[in-house]
């Protein structure tokens, strides 16, 4: 089976953490976002990102990845004209161009841009660790107190909840489920309800029969 093991930022990778996951995941395909990569204690095999002001807060690190021969991707940008060692692509939140260019919902994520990447390379099983889409504390991130990281996002749950709700741009997931049935998302936690909530130990239980 072709599988690939997306991990995002949110606060519910800590319990996974506890069970000792990195080194459960070690020597899989397993894909960084954003900051993913630095709490690593092996390399990516690939790592992911949208917003400019990453790349320009990153680029040491990112240098570092691509000499180490980890691919990098991220939405199509005229600062990277002329970076060969970036992989860039057009995106797109109007999901009826889907087809054309990487989805990356109403609200610009960078979630949303690995999921639709892995989709467009054909994975069978798409395994998103961390995609709690908001929190209801202030920790928001799982890496938020052991490493520095300069993000708006970091800390503030304010940014996926309306008076406590969930927003509704949690629907843009449900986008995906035309094009790859076979989307686990490893948090209970989550408040993404359209795809199938597996717990970390059903997860490494899963990885290894494949």
């Amino acid at each position: 089976m072709k599988d690939v093991i997306l991990i995002f930022g949110g606060e519910s990778i800590s319990e996974g953490i506890k069970l000792d996951l990195w080194s459960r995941i070690r020597g899989k395909n397993v894909w960084s976002i954003n900051y993913a990569f630095k709490t690593f204690d092996f390399l990516p095999s690939a790592e992911i990102w949208v917003d400019i002001s990453f790349f320009k807060k990153n680029m040491e690190a990112l240098q570092k990845l691509y000499l180490a021969g980890v691919p990098c991707h991220a939405k199509k940008h005229q600062v990277y004209a002329g970076i060969n060692e970036i992989n860039t692509y057009e995106t797109t939140r109007n999901p009826q161009e889907m087809d054309k260019k990487l989805y990356i919902g109403r609200m610009g994520l960078s979630g949303f841009f690995a999921l639709s990447l892995a989709i467009r390379q054909g994975y069978e099983n798409i395994w998103m660790l961390g995609n709690d889409f908001g929190s209801k504390t202030n920790k928001t991130h799982y890496y938020q107190d052991d490493i520095k990281v300069d993000s708006t996002g970091i800390g503030h749950p304010e940014l996926y909840r309306n008076n406590g709700q969930v927003k509704e741009e949690v629907r843009d997931w449900e986008y995906f489920l035309q094009y790859q049935k076979n989307i686990i998302n490893v948090s209970m936690k989550s408040s993404i309800e359209c795809f199938p909530k597996i717990s970390y130990l059903e997860f490494f239980k899963k990885i290894n029969e494949n």
